[in-house]
């Protein structure tokens, strides 16, 4: 089960309902903390706005409805990391495809990946760290995955 990049228009005419409909149910399901909808620009989201991403609000909701007996890895960082970041009271956005994963808090670039995950992505940025899973403690600005669970 890979992070769904929306196609909200594809969506509505697959399941046969209005696209501000599904906009609506969407922001339901992310009431009942069963889904987390991310987005670029938090500052410009309108009510009737796509999300640029949607992940599965936490990793056990993932395992239960994977059909295949792992859920993709990257898919698991990612999600462990949204819900704990925010769930601390952090605002995450959507990072896109050019500078790192996710933004924190409008400024806070962060990159999730695995133990050889690189700074490729996010080297010319300032405020910029990668959240690693498979290591066991921070080198430079790569800090553990599991870390973030202490915020919770």
């Amino acid at each position: 089960m890979l992070p769904y990049e929306v196609d909200i228009a594809k969506l509505s005419r697959t399941i046969g309902i209005e696209r501000k409909t599904v906009l609506k149910y969407l922001a339901y399901l992310e009431e009942a903390s069963l889904i987390r909808r991310l987005f670029t620009d938090l500052a410009s989201v309108t009510d009737l706005q796509k999300p640029d991403k949607i992940l599965l609000d936490n990793t056990n909701l993932l395992f239960a409805l994977s059909s295949a007996p792992m859920p993709e890895t990257g898919t698991i960082r990612e999600a462990f990391f949204c819900n704990q970041v925010s769930s601390a009271g952090h605002v995450v956005e959507y990072g896109g495809l050019k500078t790192g994963d996710f933004r924190i808090d409008g400024k806070t670039i962060v990159e999730v990946g695995g133990p050889d995950k690189s700074f490729q992505q996010i080297k010319n940025e300032q405020d910029a760290y990668v959240a690693a899973d498979g290591i066991e403690s921070a080198v430079f600005r790569k800090i553990p995955l599991w870390a973030f669970g202490f915020l919770y």
